[in-house]
């Protein structure tokens, strides 16, 4: 029997997520499962469910089957609806889609929140990164087309080889007459 090359499902630890980027993903990742099971327990068993939460940025989330409002006006009054079954049933389903599209907003809401950390670290990173302007010497002249631009580039290889040469002779001087002084 071959051991297992997994640890497989465990349980972890419930405790705050310390990291923002960390809390807001599992926020949700686990809203999206919170809002199947309710709708998996309204279907199953023919019961009319609400369910509110809060992100940590304060934005409500709400799921309810037929729909929040219909649930929550219903808790408040303490009986069922006045209105008719068949309006019931129309405005159940209105709600329903609109309930679909506030999740699928709340989600892109949330993965753009993550991209807008992405952005801003990687801008940061930018910053501080030196970037060379002048590198104009990396540049092949036999891939340069214009025959002036070619010849300019020649002259600007012939002055950076002059003022290397002439720095390199003006080192080597200052190191003979270092030497000559000991």
């Amino acid at each position: 029997m071959n051991p297992k090359k997994t640890k497989g499902k465990q349980r972890i630890n419930i405790k705050k997520i310390e990291k923002d980027e960390g809390r807001s993903v599992t926020f949700s990742k686990r809203l999206n499962g919170i809002y199947t099971k309710i709708s998996e327990l309204s279907i199953l068993c023919g019961v009319e469910v609400a369910f509110i939460g809060y992100s940590c940025s304060g934005k409500p989330y709400t799921f309810g089957s037929p729909s929040f409002q219909a649930v929550a006006e219903r808790f408040l009054n303490g009986e069922a609806s006045s209105s008719s079954s068949s309006s019931l049933v129309m405005n159940a389903h209105k709600q329903a889609k609109i309930q679909e599209l506030c999740k699928k907003y709340n989600r892109l809401v949330e993965e753009l929140k993550v991209d807008e950390v992405k952005v801003k670290k990687a801008a940061a990173l930018a910053e501080t990164r030196v970037v060379n302007k002048d590198v104009w010497w990396k540049v092949d002249p036999n891939d340069v087309k214009d025959h002036e631009k070619a010849k300019k580039m020649m002259e600007k290889y012939q002055e950076l080889y002059d003022k290397l040469c002439e720095q390199a002779a003006s080192r080597i001087k200052r190191g003979h007459d270092e030497n000559n002084n000991k």
